[in-house]
């Protein structure tokens, strides 16, 4: 099965993301969750994907009671910079006592002596990337993690902090329907050795066309929040996904197998994390790795969903207003909270 780089480790080519088993779609119990998380390592998955913010801190105690046990069989990375206040709310802070305080709290919950990959889960506008960065840097000496990541950054910020220390990776939704880090980031990437994380690179499912009816999901879903899966911008966009399944059809594969290689087809430095509670997902994601598509087959299936016949944003406006390579957008509006 293909391999990509991250850090100086070699991982499985498609990595899992751990945030569904305890956030953001329909609930999943404890028994359930222990079982996917053990059965992915059993299949092949070499890299688990978490955050401080997943829950609350509880999908990190998921993982440790899950496969703590089996701690050298895979590569570990959280989060810190988004994370639960003192009042209990969600919040935006990479000051550098937080993200100390928010490392220390994951080392506990996650009962390992080391994270293998820290990201800052979302740049602080408040606060400058070098002081954010800094404590990584911190961290890193003392032992506390092994390589530094960023998530969803501009290119300056990521430049900024390139001039500081290696990054070993930059996480961003990328897909089918979200291809923002194509240009300048990706090639960032390259340049500098930092392995692009995909996240959501399923279209948070959508590929799988399982979901058809929004009015089938769970009250606290966050599809329902999502303009791409509401009223007549999710009707259009399942319209979108047929041509994608006819494609998939004549190469003998899934939707999502022919998503996910078309991922992997755009660079050498791409690793999807997408992430399932079910099994029989998780081996169909897997599979995408083995998959030796043409060049030509490629272009058909990046042709079938672009983002420019996509309707509707990824995010609501107030969720986009926080993401610093997402700013650009909101420049010279007198209204934007940025």
């Amino acid at each position: 099965m293909k391999q990509v780089t991250l850090g100086d480790w070699q991982v499985s080519a498609i990595g899992y993301g751990c945030m569904g088993l305890s956030q953001a779609y329909d609930p999943c119990t404890e028994e359930d969750g222990i079982r996917t998380l053990n059965a992915v390592l059993d299949m092949g998955y070499t890299h688990l994907d978490t955050a401080a913010l997943y829950g609350f801190g509880a999908n990190e105690q998921l993982l440790n009671r899950a496969v703590g046990h089996r701690r050298s069989e895979f590569f570990l990375a959280s989060k810190c910079g988004l994370y639960r206040n003192a009042d209990g709310q969600r919040e935006i802070n990479g000051r550098p006592e937080v993200l100390r305080k928010t490392c220390e709290d994951s080392l506990r919950r996650l009962g390992t002596e080391v994270i293998d990959l820290y990201y800052l889960h979302r740049k602080d506008p408040n606060v400058p990337i070098e002081d954010s960065v800094g404590t990584l840097m911190d961290l890193r000496d003392e032992g506390k993690i092994r390589f530094i990541g960023l998530s969803e950054v501009a290119p300056d910020t990521l430049k900024a902090a390139l001039a500081m220390t290696p990054v070993a990776a930059l996480q961003s939704e990328y897909s089918l329907w979200t291809r923002n880090p194509e240009g300048e980031i990706l090639d960032l990437c390259e340049a500098h050795n930092v392995t692009l994380v995909a996240y959501s690179p399923v279209a948070r499912g959508f590929l799988g066309g399982v979901v058809r009816d929004m009015s089938a999901l769970g009250a606290k879903d966050i599809r329902h929040a999502m303009p791409r899966f509401q009223g007549e911008h999710f009707a259009n966009n399942l319209k979108r996904l047929e041509a994608l399944d006819v494609i998939a059809e004549e190469l003998g594969i899934t939707a999502v197998q022919a998503g996910l290689a078309w991922l992997l087809a755009q660079s050498d430095s791409i690793l999807p994390i997408p992430g399932t509670r079910f099994i029989e997902r998780a081996k169909e994601n897997l599979m995408a790795a083995t998959l030796q598509l043409s060049p030509g087959d490629v272009a058909r299936i990046g042709d079938a969903i672009r983002p420019d016949l996509i309707s509707g944003e990824r995010y609501n406006e107030t969720i986009l207003r926080e993401i610093d390579s997402e700013k650009h957008r909101f420049v010279g509006n007198a209204n934007a909270a940025v």
